[in-house]
């Protein structure tokens, strides 16, 4: 499944070609190995196709400030993978194994676009998911450093049909 991110002006996706021995990206039409990564704080330092590189982000409620190399880059947040509509509205699932960094909603909260409702980490990268839509959840499904796997229930939402006003 790629990941839809806007950099300034342009659309990029990115895409997880493989896992093992190394990650293996596609970001755009360029393939590239990930080799390590790690963030402490707002600094962050990854090594893609054996250039190391160092930098300082930002986030903000809808997209993330990249510094790096003298420049700075906008990259607007993904939102969570729900649906406007279907059982995918009602639910949102993993779209990769990690482990739950911060659960940061809770049952019968309503939420607004934008509201985030966890913080995970995946192969060494953290993300924070977002409500891609106005709902109340219905039930959390993780705690924090829980350890999920692809297509886990994370979150659960009551279903607009059946929401009173």
């Amino acid at each position: 499944m790629p990941y839809r991110l806007r950099i300034g002006d342009r659309d990029v996706a990115v895409e997880i070609s493989a896992r093992r021995p190394r990650l293996l990206l596609r970001i755009g039409e360029r393939h590239c190995t990930l080799e390590g990564a790690r963030t402490t704080g707002d600094e962050f330092e990854l090594t893609l196709d054996g250039v190391r590189y160092r930098g300082y982000w930002c986030a903000g409620d809808h997209e993330v400030q990249v510094r790096l190399n003298g420049h700075t880059y906008r990259v607007e947040r993904p939102r969570a993978a729900l649906a406007a509509t279907g059982a995918a509205a009602e639910e949102l699932r993993a779209s990769m194994p990690g482990v739950v960094v911060a659960v940061h909603c809770a049952a019968d909260q309503r939420l607004a676009a934008g509201d985030k409702l966890l913080t995970l980490e995946s192969m060494k990268l953290q993300m924070t998911l977002l409500a891609s839509h106005d709902s109340r959840v219905r039930q959390v499904h993780v705690a924090p450093q829980a350890v999920f796997e692809r297509g886990a229930l994370l979150v659960s939402f009551a279903s607009a049909q059946r929401e009173e006003p």
